[in-house]
């Protein structure tokens, strides 16, 4: 199964290594990794949607996003 991942490219989330983090995952086959425009959810770490869900959640690591893609939960910060 793919996983999608959108990851924000604005200069807010460059600031917390958006393209580093999306550089690691998709390294891993089973995800596909999309950098986008700005998701105008500024602060506080990268902006990232996994999947199409509706909530863009804030991550720091790279490893953030991997234990929410092994452990299927979805809401670990999600913004407004």
């Amino acid at each position: 199964m793919t996983n999608k991942i959108k990851i924000c490219k604005g200069p807010g989330c460059k600031a917390w290594n958006s393209e580093g983090i999306a550089s690691q995952l998709s390294q891993t086959p089973s995800n596909r990794v999309c950098l986008v425009p700005c998701m105008k959810r500024c602060g506080g770490g990268a902006s990232v949607r996994l999947k199409d869900r509706a909530e863009v959640l804030k991550l720091r690591e790279t490893a953030e996003v991997a234990f929410l893609l092994e452990s299927g939960q979805a809401s670990l910060v999600a913004t407004c």
